[in-house]
């Protein structure tokens, strides 16, 4: 459970705890013994110059450490196939260059164990011969989330303690389990090792948001695509986010002074939205709904007087209040706090408010979002919209590589039921190596926006009678 009022009382997704497993560490005991030159600390900068070649040459292990036997003198490591003290493969300039007439050699031994090799390292030495070691994951806060193949199912657990010990940032380990067949699009995960709890914390853009990853969907990969998409939306504008998930337009968004309606089909993303717009302090920037995308839009554009847009009053009064006002003391007065959605973290947003305006709308839902596009057309007030811009629509979608750019507006058309004018097509990211997610983004045009529907179905959701 969660508390509303902006901290956590239990995490929402706790997994059943992944059985102890035991790495033999004393595999990986492994001692070199190298040559060595003893050399003046003065004197390390121009050696290093001269016998890079056959300097010691391994990831995490300096080549050039302090004399156990003298504080001032410095010890030159060789790599360890160097074996021959006359060093063949180093030129006679390089040579005189070092000076090794004037250095001692020595030998060395570099004792390796355990802590020293990487994950991969580590693995290769456990799992069969022919199996590919997962080299790369992806992490959401202190959490791995795998992709295990069948092949790698009985050295799980074995895989996450690895990841574990040697990724100091993570504390949990989870693996995905079949396809995602829940209606939030949020995968079925098994822990490998680590933490039982899924709740953590993700920053981006500077903001601080948390996630339950065993409840609501995150993807790390598109916080460069967020910044781009508010960058392209004015302060003080309204944003209409329909698959707002936890908040990663929204509160950017409302960090910018862009006002917010916001809504999640999965109650628990609503639930977060509101607990990081809280915490970033933008609460009064965002109106929370948990509703499914066609009917947030219907009850946004149903006919009516629209809500009263309590910033614009309020920066109004912020710049009279400058010019004005004063307090007890003389000083200018505090300007009134902005009111847009409600105060408490606790209260519910209700019903949205019928006559709403806003200028942009997005649709990040790839997989399915551009189907909704059709909640559009003819849905829009004469009364309310037809003096004002109608809004920009932003709407994420999936293409093939050998799909062009005019065949996603043409399938853009298809389900708006008219025609897209003046299209963007901004390609995101490659997903799959014959799979692109990209946006499509355009404003509506009033042919689309105040279509004259036949069906009575949608001439009573346009003026609002009753049937």
């Amino acid at each position: 459970a969660t508390a509303l009022g902006g901290t956590m009382t239990e995490p929402f997704t706790r997994l059943e705890p992944a059985p102890e497993v035991s790495i033999d560490k004393s595999k990986y005991v492994k001692t070199l013994k190298l040559l060595a030159l003893r050399v003046p600390k003065a004197k390390c900068n121009v050696l290093m110059k001269a016998l890079r070649s056959v300097a010691l040459d391994m990831p995490r292990q300096r080549c050039v450490l302090v004399d156990p036997l003298d504080a001032g003198s410095r010890l030159f490591l060789f790599r360890e196939s160097v074996t021959d003290r006359e060093l063949p493969t180093v030129t006679p300039a390089q040579k005189a260059m070092a000076g090794l007439e004037e250095l001692t050699w020595t030998e060395h031994e570099l004792h390796l164990d355990y802590e020293y090799w990487n994950a991969e390292e580590v693995l290769k030495q456990i799992l069969p011969d022919g199996c590919e070691v997962p080299g790369s994951f992806e992490t959401v806060g202190h959490i791995a989330h795998l992709n295990l193949r069948d092949e790698l199912c009985e050295w799980r657990h074995v895989i996450g303690r690895v990841l574990l010990d040697k990724n100091p940032r993570l504390r949990t380990v989870v693996n995905k389990i079949g396809a995602i067949s829940s209606e939030f699009r949020v995968p079925t995960w098994e822990l490998l090792a680590g933490d039982t709890s899924l709740v953590t914390e993700v920053r981006q853009h500077g903001i601080t948001f948390k996630v339950d990853f065993g409840e609501v969907y995150w993807n790390s990969r598109l916080e460069a695509e967020h910044k781009r998409l508010i960058a392209c939306i004015k302060p003080g504008e309204v944003l209409c986010d329909v698959m707002a998930g936890i908040g990663p337009f929204a509160v950017p968004a409302a960090k910018a002074g862009i006002r917010v309606y916001a809504s999640d089909l999965n109650p628990a993303c609503t639930e977060y939205l509101r607990l990081n717009a809280a915490g970033n302090r933008v609460k009064n920037f965002i109106k929370c709904y948990n509703l499914d995308a066609r009917a947030f839009i219907k009850a946004l554009l149903r006919p009516g007087s629209g809500p009263t847009h309590d910033l614009e009053t309020t920066t109004q009064d912020k710049k009279n209040v400058k010019q004005t006002a004063l307090d007890a003391k003389g000083k200018p007065a505090k300007p009134p706090p902005v009111k847009w959605a409600v105060p408490s973290l606790g209260l519910d947003e209700g019903t949205p408010p019928p006559g709403a305006t806003f200028d942009h709308v997005t649709m990040n839902l790839p997989a399915s979002a551009i189907e909704f596009l059709d909640v559009f057309k003819g849905a829009f007030d004469k009364r309310v919209w037809g003096h004002r811009s109608l809004p920009t629509i932003h709407v994420y979608t999936f293409k093939k590589a050998s799909e062009t750019h005019a065949d996603v507006v043409a399938r853009g058309e298809g389900f708006l039921g008219g025609k897209i004018a003046n299209p963007k097509v901004h390609e995101v990211r490659d997903v799959a190596p014959n799979k692109i997610m990209l946006c499509l983004s355009f404003k509506l045009t009033p042919e689309v926006a105040f279509a004259e529907e036949t069906s009575p179905e949608r001439k009573r959701a346009r003026t609002g009678d009753a049937p």
